[in-house]
């Protein structure tokens, strides 16, 4: 489903351009805020405790605890939907009428959200994989044909901002009646949420301050990075489109891997609840190495692609060159983005959760210290240098928890060594490959040739020297097969 997202943001950033497409990335950061608060935790804890009760065969349990979460969900999105009201002069001022009017379009999704993703949790937990695909497939597909429909009729690229706002809320209520439908059509009920509340606040609370952190993040750089711009040189024009090229069009291409890593942790989640409450030493070890090594794999495996033939890649989908130029130069922050996403996982589901909130603490604090003093020297670049260091910092303390808690040694340096080495010949070939390409072929020939010659070479490489084995490949892809359309994108 994020591959559906990704052609979605190809759709958005043409038809809105990078100054309307800034204003709209802007609006989805304070919304984002929001969103969090009913979107990560509690379904999170959800699926844990789905997956502990599907192993006792508990449904009244689990019951009490999604009708406890539904209320607490509903709670919290009432509230919010409140501060966005009282708050409207202040959000105004900080970005601007037309972003408002954007989180507006957006913030029937709060509600709507916080219903449906304690249903979708539990579907998590009992690994009805076909069910929650068809709630992510109907809002993603509803989502794009409503983009491309009033997207490409609007008057102006403001008009189209406000207009996917309306799209994004739209889609969410789709979502949210097919995953209502499967939870009882599963034969799942709900029960007084008497005796749950307490167990799931306690939880939820550090996942979900992890991720209201990371989404405060949103809208403090969606502010600082315009404004630091602007004082180092920049027109107001310049600065909300280069921050438009970065959170529109890079940014999701960086992504991009995520759809696996993000699949594969979603499909973890419960596997790994299931071995903590079978207590499973052996199992969970395996699910661990496996996944760590796994994660790096597919994310080096864009790296060379991106540093090769970035430039190009931009250029054809977006039609934008800088957006290609900064591709290239942020590959490597792939890498640590994806290891901080699945050792967030793997601590969510071992119960470590304060310890992962602690860790990602420290990786932003260097991100906001790069946000604040770093622009004025090095322009958009500090942004990017900025998020790479915050994920690197959070991944480093992510494993030291794992390693010391879960006493599983030696599960990253020897395939982080090699991949990164492996690297090095690729990118270079695929970017020879690039430049000779071009002055012959189109450039859609181009981009498809040099990125398959890279790729191929890699995964060789890997291959040969005993990185991945392939048997290993086809056994997470059977596994991602069902389990890669379950992870929620709110970015589109």
């Amino acid at each position: 489903m994020r591959i559906i997202g990704f052609f979605m943001r190809i759709v958005l950033s043409r038809e809105l351009g990078a100054e309307a497409l800034g204003l709209y990335q802007i609006a989805l950061s304070f919304f984002y805020v929001f969103l969090t608060i009913v979107s990560s935790g509690l379904p999170t804890t959800i699926s844990h405790m789905s997956a502990k009760y599907k192993v006792t065969g508990d449904k009244e349990a689990e019951g009490k605890a999604v009708s406890a979460s539904l209320l607490l969900g509903i709670l919290f999105s009432v509230v919010l939907e409140a501060i966005i009201f009282c708050f409207k002069s202040l959000i105004i001022n900080a970005t601007s009428t037309e972003c408002f009017t954007i989180i507006l379009c957006l913030s029937p999704s709060i509600f709507i959200t916080a219903v449906y993703m304690s249903f979708r949790g539990a579907l998590w937990g009992r690994q009805k994989h076909v069910a929650n695909g068809f709630a992510e497939i109907g809002e993603q597909l509803i989502r794009f044909a409503l983009f491309v429909i009033f997207l490409t009729t609007a008057k102006s690229p403001t008009v189209g901002a406000i207009r996917a706002g309306c799209c994004y809320t739209i889609s969410c209520l789709v979502s949210m009646c097919i995953a209502i439908f499967f939870y009882f059509k599963n034969g799942s009920v709900l029960r007084s949420p008497k005796g749950q509340i307490k167990n799931i606040l306690k939880s939820s609370f550090p996942i979900t301050m992890l991720h209201l952190l990371s989404s405060i993040l949103q809208p403090i750089i969606a502010i600082v990075i315009p404004y630091k711009l602007q004082c180092a040189g920049y027109t107001e024009k310049e600065a909300i489109g280069l921050f438009g090229i970065v959170t529109g069009m890079t940014i999701p291409l960086l992504s991009l891997p995520s759809s696996v890593v993000g699949a594969y942790s979603t499909a973890l989640t419960p596997e790994i609840a299931e071995s903590v409450a079978l207590k499973d030493k052996d199992k969970l070890k395996s699910h661990i190495k496996t996944a760590l090594t796994l994660t790096m794999f597919v994310e080096f495996c864009f790296v060379p692609i991106y540093i090769g033939t970035g430039q190009e890649i931009g250029s054809f989908l977006f039609n934008n060159t800088t957006s290609g130029y900064l591709l290239a130069k942020a590959s490597f922050m792939m890498v640590p983005m994806g290891i901080n996403e699945i050792t967030q996982s793997i601590l969510n589901s071992t119960n470590l959760q304060s310890k992962g909130f602690r860790n990602y603490l420290m990786g932003s604090i260097f991100l906001i210290f790069a946000l604040f003093f770093l622009p004025q020297y090095f322009g958009i670049d500090a942004m990017i240098f900025g998020s790479a260091m915050s994920f690197t910092i959070s991944s480093i303390l992510n494993i030291i928890t794992i390693t010391k808690k879960l006493q599983i040694k030696g599960i990253i340096l020897k395939p982080l060594c090699l991949m990164s080495t492996f690297v090095l010949p690729t990118s270079m070939l695929g970017h020879s490959l690039t430049n000779l390409l071009k002055c012959t072929l189109p450039q859609f020939f181009t981009v498809i040739i040099s990125c398959s010659v890279s790729l191929i070479c890699f995964v060789l490489l890997c291959i040969i020297f005993d990185v991945i084995k392939i048997s290993t490949l086809f056994a997470s892809f059977n596994k991602l097969k069902n389990a890669r359309i379950m992870k929620k994108k709110k970015t589109a």
